[in-house]
């Protein structure tokens, strides 16, 4: 049986890279969180006043080319960059390939129990959201 404890070699890498990924999809994430967040209630209440001010500082001090850079550069170079290490793991890790093939039959056996989940979780957030909207009328 296989050690899974044990790192491979170059486990470390992987890590760093996808810390390395996610901080170069932070800014635009944030950036688009904050002004879809501002239109939820008017300006005056928290958190649409900071959302309106994230939104406000990245207008007036991110030019035309920042934001390609910021919405285009930063985003496309994780998709390039992230679907390249993908494949070369996907080629690489036999186990990873066995591991998925499990867990979509996993998946695929409890087809009715996800999805009776997922109705369960959905209809408890829609009664906590009318719940906190008759509580603050």
């Amino acid at each position: 049986m296989e050690n899974v404890e044990k790192p491979a070699p170059g486990q470390f890498a992987l890590p760093v890279f996808t810390a390395l990924e996610w901080l170069l999809v932070l800014p635009a994430t944030v950036f688009l969180f904050a002004a879809a967040f501002r239109g939820l209630q008017p300006v005056q209440y928290e958190p649409a006043r900071t959302c309106a001010a994230i939104v406000a500082w990245t207008v007036a001090h991110v030019s035309q080319f920042g934001a390609a850079i910021l919405f285009l550069g930063m985003p496309g170079s994780v998709v390039l960059a992230g679907c390249a290490t993908l494949l070369r793991i996907w080629r690489k890790d036999a186990a990873l390939r066995q591991d998925l093939a499990m867990t979509f039959a996993i998946l695929r056996r409890h087809f009715a129990v996800g999805l009776l989940t997922a109705a369960v979780l959905l209809a408890g957030a829609i009664l906590a959201a009318v719940a906190v909207h008759n509580i603050t009328d």
